[in-house]
This record gives C-alpha cells, sequence and structure tokens, in this order.
C-alpha cells in the first residue's frame, strides 16, 4: 500500500480558494462554526486581537495529552475566502510531527469541506504547474492580483496598475510561464471561460512589451 504523506493536507489547506455569493460564503463561514469536529473550536479571543478581525475565523485544536494548532482562514473579498497560515503551538507528546497534518485534513475533511457542498461555495487550489518556473514572490504577486480583480474583465484602472505591477514583478523575478497553465491558473481562480484566451494573450503582449522596454532602457 502507497505510504499517505500526512503534510499534503497543509499544504492543500493553504493553497485553498473558496468563492461564491456573499451570502454563499457567509453560509459557507457559519456551517463550518456549527459542525467543528470533536476538539475543534472557534477562537474568538485570538481573532479579536487581531487587526481587522472580521476578516478572518480561527479554529483551535488544544488537548492536553496530544498537539495544539491553531488555522486561519482569511476572507479576503466579500466573495473570497483563502486556507491561511497553520500555527503549530505545540508537538504532541510523542513528539510525531505527521499528527499535525492528520489533525488538519480532520478538519478539512469532515468540516469545512462538507460546508462547501452543502452551502454553494466553491474550493480550487489555484496553482502553476510543473512547466512553469514561478517564485514564492511572483506567487503572491499573482495571488494578490487574483484577490483584487476578483474576476474583473476588462480591468479598471485600479487593476490594471497592479495587472501591470505582476507583468513587471514576473519579468523581475523571471518566471517562466506556461500558457496551458496560465489559463487554468485564470480559470481556478475565478474568472469567466469567454474572458481567460484574450487575458492569456495580453499576458504574453504585455509580458514581451514590457521586456521590451526594459532592454532599450539597459545602458
Amino acid at each position: 500500500m502507497a505510504r499517505v504523506d500526512p503534510f499534503i493536507s497543509l499544504h492543500e489547506w493553504r493553497s485553498a480558494l473558496y468563492r461564491g455569493e456573499p451570502a454563499d460564503i457567509d453560509r459557507f463561514l457559519d456551517t463550518i462554526d456549527a459542525t467543528l469536529p470533536p476538539g475543534w473550536a472557534r477562537d474568538r479571543a485570538y481573532e479579536s486581537a487581531r487587526p481587522r478581525p472580521e476578516r478572518i475565523r480561527c479554529y483551535l485544536f488544544d488537548q492536553a495529552s496530544d498537539a495544539a494548532v491553531r488555522v486561519w482562514l482569511q476572507r479576503v473579498t466579500p466573495t473570497r475566502v483563502r486556507g491561511g497560515p497553520i500555527q503549530v503551538l505545540r508537538h504532541p507528546p510523542s513528539g510525531i510531527a505527521p499528527r499535525i497534518g492528520r489533525l488538519v485534513a480532520e478538519l478539512n475533511d469532515a468540516c469545512v469541506l462538507p460546508a462547501v457542498g452543502a452551502t454553494g461555495a466553491r474550493c480550487t487550489r489555484p496553482a502553476f504547474g510543473p512547466r512553469s518556473v514561478v517564485s514564492a514572490a511572483a506567487e503572491t504577486l499573482f495571488t494578490t492580483f487574483a484577490d483584487a480583480a476578483d474576476g474583473e474583465w476588462p480591468f479598471s484602472d485600479r487593476i490594471k496598475e497592479l495587472w501591470d505591477d505582476l507583468i513587471s514583478g514576473c519579468l523581475a523575478e523571471q518566471v517562466a510561464i506556461n500558457r496551458d497553465e496560465l489559463v487554468r491558473w485564470l480559470t481556478v481562480s475565478g474568472w469567466d471561460q469567454k474572458d481567460i484566451t484574450a487575458m492569456t494573450d495580453r499576458f504574453f503582449a504585455d509580458s514581451a512589451w514590457f521586456a521590451k522596454r526594459l532592454a532599450l532602457a539597459a545602458p
């Protein structure tokens, strides 16, 4: 039998994007609160001490004979929630770190994903595949752009500025983006299928234009 990597659940938590109409997202978050597995509780005291507490949900598992871990969900827009940090507060007494992965998987499988299905929200995990080379800094630019744009096309002036930052940042980071993987990333990040070809064409056209300007400006 193949050995399951218990840390996959940590990556899946951090990479998850939940989308829906504002009312769907409200129901999604409220359903999580109402169906937490045994041992898990919403950490309202911790939330209240954070900047903009209305934008986060934090869930705590803390058993004296077991581990202590806090996980975040971040409501980045009225229609979007992203998986947030995973804070390991205490390893199990046995020191077996994979227990953390199993706890997060339990919360995700028994509570969060059923809440998606029950409320009309959608779960995707935007990411580039092995044919692209994307730095951590560039991934942050893509995420920031996606959350601000929230499926917008054509771009408003505000989103156009973020788009330009994305293009120039990708050039500075020397990323290599595969076209098919960009199409998939745009799709799972929330753009309408009818707009994606035009957006993909523009990404590569603007990248070429920025690169040419940089080359002309070089001493």
